[in-house]
């Protein structure tokens, strides 16, 4: 709504002559005209409350209270009156405004049908930020109202509503369902406010599970579309959301400068919420910068917004941030009453859990050190139940990854308060909690997984992957890449995600499974200072190395020199002593079962060096997602002897090629010409079928396609080597891929994709991935989500994987003379052992053997 003033008036004469007094006029007599309607007052500020306009909206809404209070129509002055509530709510108290909307709802006003759906729909957005479960009830009253009233764009909104509720609730499988369905109808009905809405809820979803490259992808896409829809509101929750994904990428000066941007872009001085957001998140930036006392102040700041409003989640989150922040301080005494007004704050949302169990952690922590150990190890506990509440309905085991990683406080500080108390058996327990979770789920659950012909949603993937692969042109690919997102975001997945794990083993039964030779290493990488819980037959101790930072810093640098064909005797000596040195059982053991933690995942723990000699030269190493995973697969291993057919054995890209030097058996990108011929594959899989007894099955050249694979008996074959090219997505670990052949007739996308991979149904000793890149992958609390570990919750005992990319024929040289020690009896671990000192004696440096894993039992043989 506009105002044409005679001052304005005035001006233009000046400026331009009677033509603008005429064009003023014109203006001036429309304007009149609208404001004396009150229908189209009241349709002009609902057009622009639906954009989110609401601060345009309220002065509409208010004239058209008035006016239509003067023409005694009850049901619409009150439908313009709580139209107003949404600007009230930025800086008046929340109770007090959902009290009058429960009033107004007994008024006989509100009988009208228009007039209590809006009630309704004013009552669910205050409740949206306020209480989760009242959130929920109210939205499926609007749907159902909606539904009634042929409202079709309401009702998205309801839909997507309740998603945001059922997050807040715990309900993870829920919220990602109905989020992405209203966000994904919104798109086709061009329904752009909508869209921006659950793109920006999605996205910051996304934050909270770490997943922070995405998330600017999904935020972004909010913003731009909010750009360029005309009279669509600031998408703040979009740019808050991107301030948050920007301060987990470590780009802290551009989340401070879009702090400071969204921080001019408030339409009013009076935004509590808005502000309390902002200054929470610029809280959180100084805190990951370390600046603690900045990081409080901003914390305080942010919390007399949120007290003020009584904006009881704000406070529940905020206040725990502050008690951290006064905690590193050494302020424990402020740092305690202020998690406990966060968890009192939660008490006014009981059916929230999203924040309870870090707040529980927090506190937990202070309580530590303040010496009250019994009081805190409870609260770990209970901290611990209510993420195990969270998990059971994650939806794939990337989210379930991902909310542990979010959630590893909790597991840390209780590993580290009962080490300290030489409660080992109890430590361990609580670490393995997390470890191997998902791999462990699949394990367990992995018979009762069935088969199943492509959903429509499957096969429209699988032509969006053959199209992208086959097109070079960069538009066409990126609007290819938004299409398979899409498409991927609706997949509905069965896998065992969020199904109740067997408890974790306990510490002697792995014990009394230890070979007297093994030694089993778990890291708990934290801050200020890490821990290794070293395992063998007859002891456990604990001993304390450095901090995650250090340790992952060298770790990321190291591999980084390994896979540029560099080394770094110094550095390796260093990671040998902060990571392997402090832990005396390693001088007498030969075998070394790592659990990792964090980046370790990355490391080959072969190259580091002791007194200037590889570690490869003295000892065996292996890794496992979790104790409990080594213990299942050593002991699942009777039951593959079965297996009827002894090999099966792929290279589907087999066919001669040009001279160049070095052919590398990786792919950038999902682009068909970036795949080079592998000639050396065949020789490679023919060699090990003549190593091993028959009968076997081969895959060649254009034979060795997906579907072709996916066919055979695959539970049947004790060994499967797949010498492909390998594929590793870093942002979106499912789409990850072992490359197969093209068909002539696409029924495939000849891509092995991680969440196929978990699909299958193996009985396989070993499994060989001789690729690029296969054990890389997002790592986090949980693990790593890789190819690796998605084949052994596919059912394989152990995986050799690979950690960079490799040439073509220096890795079937190596596998090679693998399968010619297998051949001879030795068990796993020795005979990738005996090949890669064979290369190392050659004088070949660690790029070309160090990449080389074992994951999952090393002690089988085939």
């Amino acid at each position: 709504m506009f105002r044409l003033r005679s001052s304005t008036i005035r001006i233009l004469i000046i400026a331009f002559g009677t033509a603008a007094v005429l064009i003023a006029g014109v203006l001036l007599h429309r304007y009149l005209q609208y404001e004396g309607t009150p229908e189209a007052l009241l349709r002009r500020a609902d057009d622009l409350s639906w954009k989110n306009q609401w601060m345009e909206a309220a002065p509409i809404y208010a004239r058209a209270e008035r006016l239509f209070a003067k023409e005694h129509r009850p049901s619409q002055a009150l439908y313009a009156h709580v139209s107003q509530f949404i600007p009230q709510a930025e800086s008046e108290e929340i109770p007090v405004l959902l009290l009058e909307l429960q009033q107004d709802l007994a008024l006989p006003a509100a009988q009208d049908p228009d007039t209590r759906l809006r009630i309704l729909v004013i009552q669910g957005m205050i409740e949206t930020n306020y209480n989760a479960a009242m959130a929920s009830k109210t939205w499926r009253q609007v749907q159902t109202l909606a539904r009634q009233q042929h409202h079709y764009l309401l009702m998205t909104r309801a839909t997507g509503e309740q998603g945001i509720a059922a997050f807040l609730l715990g309900d993870i499988t829920t919220a990602k369902k109905l989020v992405v369905r209203a966000w994904i109808v919104a798109k086709y009905l061009h329904d752009p406010a909508t869209q921006v809405r659950y793109a920006s809820v999605y996205g910051t979803g996304l934050v909270e599970m770490h997943r922070y490259d995405e998330a600017i992808h999904v935020l972004d896409g909010a913003i731009n579309t909010a750009a360029r829809s005309p009279g669509i509101a600031y998408p703040s929750i979009a740019v808050n959301s991107k301030i948050d994904a920007l301060r987990g990428l470590r780009r802290y000066q551009a989340a401070l400068a879009l702090c400071d941007e969204a921080s001019r872009r408030l339409p009013r001085a009076r935004l509590d919420a808005h502000l309390f957001q902002l200054l929470t998140s610029k809280g959180q930036i100084y805190e990951d910068m370390g600046r603690w006392q900045d990081a409080a102040q901003q914390y305080t700041l942010a919390l007399d917004y949120a007290q003020r409003l009584s904006y009881w989640r704000g406070i529940t989150q905020t206040d725990g941030l502050r008690a951290r922040a006064y905690e590193h301080e050494d302020d424990l005494g402020q740092a305690l009453m202020s998690i406990n007004e966060a968890i009192a704050a939660n008490t006014h949302l009981p059916h929230e859990l999203y924040f309870v169990p870090q707040n529980l952690a927090i506190k937990a922590e202070i309580l530590e050190k303040l010496g009250r150990t019994q009081e805190s190890h409870d609260l770990y506990t209970k901290s611990a139940v209510l993420i195990d509440s969270l998990l059971a309905t994650a939806p794939t085991p990337d989210v379930e990854r991902e909310l542990l990683t979010a959630l590893s406080q909790v597991y840390s500080g209780d590993f580290e308060l009962l080490s300290n108390e030489r409660k080992f058996s109890q430590a361990f327990q609580i670490v393995e909690k997390a470890r191997g979770r998902v791999e462990a789920q699949s394990l367990e659950h992995h018979a009762v997984l069935e088969p199943h012909q492509p959903t429509l949603q499957e096969q429209r993937i699988t032509e969006l992957n053959l199209q992208l692969i086959n097109s070079d042109d960069s538009s066409v690919r990126r609007q290819l890449a938004q299409a398979l997102y899409d498409a991927e975001l609706q997949l509905d997945d069965s896998s065992p995600a969020g199904r109740t794990a067997t408890h974790p083993v306990p510490l002697k039964t792995v014990q009394r499974d230890l070979r007297p030779t093994e030694l089993l290493i778990e890291y708990v990488l934290d801050k200020p200072r890490s821990y290794a819980l070293a395992v063998t037959r007859h002891s456990v101790h604990v001993y304390e190395l450095p901090s995650k930072t250090v340790i992952e810093e060298q770790a990321s640098e190291y591999r980084r020199l390994l896979r540029n064909r560099q080394t770094n005797t110094v550095l390796a000596q260093t990671l040998f002593k902060d990571l392997l040195s402090p832990i005396p059982e390693y001088r007498n053991k030969f075998s070394i079962v790592i659990v990792p933690d964090g980046n370790l995942h990355l490391l080959p723990f072969s190259a580091l060096m002791d007194q200037g000699r590889y570690t490869i030269r003295t000892h065996a190493f292996s890794t496992a997602p979790s104790a409990t995973v080594f213990y299942i697969l050593r002991n699942r291993s009777h039951a593959t002897v079965s297996a009827q057919r002894s090999y099966l054995g792929v290279a589907a890209w087999s066919q001669p090629a040009e001279p160049r030097i070095p052919i590398l058996r990786a792919m950038e990108g999902l682009e068909r010409p970036k795949l080079q011929p592998l000639p050396e594959s065949r020789a490679e899989v023919e060699a090990i079928a003549h190593l091993l007894p028959a009968p076997s099955t081969v895959l060649l050249g254009a034979n060795a396609t997906e579907s072709n694979f996916k066919s055979l008996p695959l539970a049947e074959y004790r060994v499967v080597h797949l010498a492909l090219h390998g594929y590793a997505d870093l942002e979106y670990p499912d789409r990850s891929a072992l490359v197969f052949a093209p068909q002539d007739k696409p029924t495939d996308d000849g891509l092995l994709q991680v969440r196929e991979i978990r699909r299958l149904h193996l009985n396989a000793r070993l499994v060989t991935l001789s690729a690029c890149d296969t054990g890389i992958g997002p790592v986090g609390e949980a693990g790593v989500a890789n190819l690796t570990n998605a084949f052994i919750e596919a059912g394989a005992d152990t995986v050799v994987s690979t950690l960079w990319e490799l040439e073509d024929q220096p890795t079937t040289q190596l596998m090679t003379e693998f399968y010619t020690r297998l051949a001879q009896h030795q068990n796993i671990g020795q005979a990738l052992r005996g090949a890669q000192l064979q290369f190392l004696q050659a004088g070949l440096a660690p790029y070309y053997w160090a990449s080389f894993e074992i994951v999952g039992d090393p002690d089988g043989t085939i």
